[in-house]
């Protein structure tokens, strides 16, 4: 069977399943599509810009599998 991904402009309150997908195993995944022209809303907060530090070392030690899983 195929996934469904359909774009919805206005969203409802509620999203209808399809007869063919009901009582069965689903992934539903809700990912709000922000619109170029459409202004951000004031109570979003945006994600900071992150930096991250980079270090030289002198040695890289990597323990073998049986090191890294003993009990």
């Amino acid at each position: 069977m195929q996934p469904i991904r359909q774009v919805i402009e206005d969203a409802p309150d509620m999203i209808a399943i399809p007869l063919e997908l009901r009582h069965k195993r689903l992934e539903l995944i809700l990912w709000p599509l922000e619109d170029v022209g459409t202004p951000q809303r004031a109570d979003r907060v945006s994600s900071p810009h992150l930096e991250f530090k980079t270090m030289r070392v002198d040695q890289v030690i990597m323990p073998s599998r049986e090191e890294r899983y003993e009990r």
